[in-house]
């Protein structure tokens, strides 16, 4: 009978030797955590365990895809995560301060077609640090420079839209906190926008803002078409950014 579970035990004391879990967190875990999902497996010359989400450029969603074939590109409109998903940044950021990634557990893997500004690094090390010691999840992060939390986030050199993103996470993690996370989806990671990129960045912060892919909002703006089928809804909320 103990023999069946032998490839769960081994995962699990993998966990333990690795930090990812505590010896009394094994035995709680253990009774809802969906671990016949996970394995361990070989990237970029780490040994890493799925479920896995790859952040990446997706202009090389593909190159990725052809060194792990079993890689799949992420949907959180439809909440569709592979086991090993692939996300942008902004997309991924998106998907976790609004709790839609359906594991427990993940391991989060940044692609080197990204090389985050330190203010960037610091953003998404609080958004891991928070995840972490919230319960809700708990995220092993590879290529990330992550840091312990500070006594006051608010202390923590950074832009004030990026403060209103992790107000939002926190409330949404059910911390009791008294902060302004008004349009907090209108974030911007890189810096001032030229006046040339003004509508990529509409499109883009519509985007997140949905859970809808950039193309399908550039048609409902631009041509007043709706290709991607969605809802009545939706597409009246879009349109209503053109006026406000």
């Amino acid at each position: 009978m103990n023999e069946q579970f032998g490839p769960e035990k081994i995962k699990f004391r993998w966990l333990l030797q690795q930090g990812y879990i505590t010896p009394t967190e094994v035995s709680f875990y253990s009774n809802f955590y969906n671990i016949e999902l996970t394995r361990i497996m070989s990237f970029e010359g780490y040994e890493v365990l799925t479920p896995l989400i790859i952040i990446a450029r997706p202009s090389k969603f593909d190159n990725i895809k052809k060194q792990l074939p079993q890689a799949e590109i992420a949907d959180p409109y439809s909440k569709k995560f592979p086991i090993i998903s692939l996300l942008s940044l902004e997309k991924f950021i998106n998907s976790l301060i609004t709790l839609k990634i359906p594991y427990f557990f993940f391991s989060l893997f940044l692609d080197k077609s990204y090389n985050l500004p330190q203010e960037v690094n610091r953003f998404l090390s609080i958004l891991i640090e928070l995840t972490n010691s919230s319960g809700k999840y708990v995220i092993k992060p590879y290529n990330i420079k992550t840091e312990p939390l500070p006594p006051s986030i608010e202390s923590v050199p950074m832009k004030d839209e990026l403060y209103k993103v992790i107000c939002h996470f926190r409330k949404m993690l059910g911390n009791k906190v008294e902060c302004n996370d008004d349009g907090w989806w209108k974030y911007n990671l890189w810096g001032k926008s030229t006046t040339n990129t003004i509508d990529r960045r509409i499109i883009e912060r519509l985007a997140l803002k949905y859970n809808v892919s950039p193309i399908c909002i550039h048609y409902v703006l631009v041509y007043n078409k709706n290709p991607c089928h969605l809802s009545s809804d939706i597409v009246n909320k879009i349109k209503s950014h053109l006026s406000s």
